[in-house]
């Protein structure tokens, strides 16, 4: 009982083997890793006095039960990223008083109206409070966003669709279509189109959202793009994110970054050469808020 940090990595450990009482007695343990396991759920009848590190990723879990994380008051490092997790039920961090960590990238997020909550919950936190990884895998309309970024009207709660009309125009005023994929919106699908030209602008506009962001990108060279924008309103800094396409939701190559509010430009290298791209910009406040109201602005190219 007086063990204090446990280890059990790479294992081949199931819930089933674990059993429902393995934990329970370990009343002094404050850290518990089970890494590159096989388990479908979070382990039962955690201890709770101290158990302040928690370890799960790289296993197979698909669920997390609503009281998974009951009564851990003192934890404030949870890892499950790299599993198989689409939805969270809401509520489940509610016992994590001491929480500060939270990390679950690399599952594949389900970003529909049962996941409302958590971009609530997020926007209710506390600056100290430090999320990584909730990035939205399906349904199509939203996949590589942050589920903070959502406004409530993506996430479809009222099963109603909103059309919006979002145009690519160059430079030369020649007006191009996304030839699939979709856009933060449903957009109007149109016929297949050539890949962007190498040297050629493309700006976005969109009505009859208001946005503050206007996003340029020019294409450099076969793997390398020149992304500029202009901001309607004094902010702190944004998220830049970029997402190749083609790929299976829970697979998609998604990468982002944070830029400062007094830049304008970015370059993006090392891209895949020939293969789509959809780039996402959206607003921050200070410390790392985003603007409640606000949709990314994202492009595909």
């Amino acid at each position: 009982t007086n063990l204090r940090r446990l280890v059990l990595d790479g294992n081949l450990l199931n819930n089933n083997g674990l059993g429902e009482n393995v934990f329970i007695n370990l009343i002094n343990l404050t850290e518990l890793s089970l890494v590159r396991n096989s388990l479908s759920a979070p382990p039962v009848n955690l201890p709770g006095t101290s158990l302040r590190r928690l370890y799960l990723q790289e296993n197979h879990m698909n669920r997390v039960p609503a009281n998974a994380f009951a009564d851990l008051r003192q934890l404030y490092r949870l890892d499950m990223s790299n599993n198989n997790i689409s939805v969270l039920p809401q509520g489940i961090f509610d016992d994590l008083d001491n929480l500060t960590q939270l990390f679950l990238r690399n599952n594949p997020w389900y970003c529909g109206c049962k996941m409302k909550w958590v971009r609530d919950w997020l926007q209710s936190l506390p600056s100290k409070v430090n999320v990584r990884g909730l990035m939205c895998q399906a349904p199509e309309r939203v996949r590589g966003m942050t589920i903070k970024d959502l406004n409530t009207e993506l996430f479809d709660c009222k099963d109603t669709d909103v059309i919006n009309t979002i145009q690519i125009t160059t430079a030369m005023s020649n007006t191009l279509y996304p030839a699939q994929g979709q856009w933060p919106y449903s957009v109007t699908r149109q016929p297949e189109i050539k890949n962007p030209e190498v040297h050629k602008n493309y700006r976005t506009t969109a009505t009859p959202i208001r946005k503050i962001i206007t996003i340029n990108v020019k294409s450099v060279t076969m793997d390398t793009v020149h992304i500029s924008w202009k901001v309607a309103l004094p902010m702190t800094a944004l998220r830049l994110s970029w997402l190749k396409m083609g790929h299976s939701p829970a697979f998609g190559s998604i990468t982002e970054t944070i830029v400062t509010g007094d830049r304008n430009e970015y370059l993006l290298t090392a891209l895949e050469p020939e293969s789509p791209y959809r780039i996402c910009m959206v607003p921050m406040e200070t410390s790392n808020i985003y603007l409640s109201d606000e949709t990314p602005v994202c492009i595909e190219t």
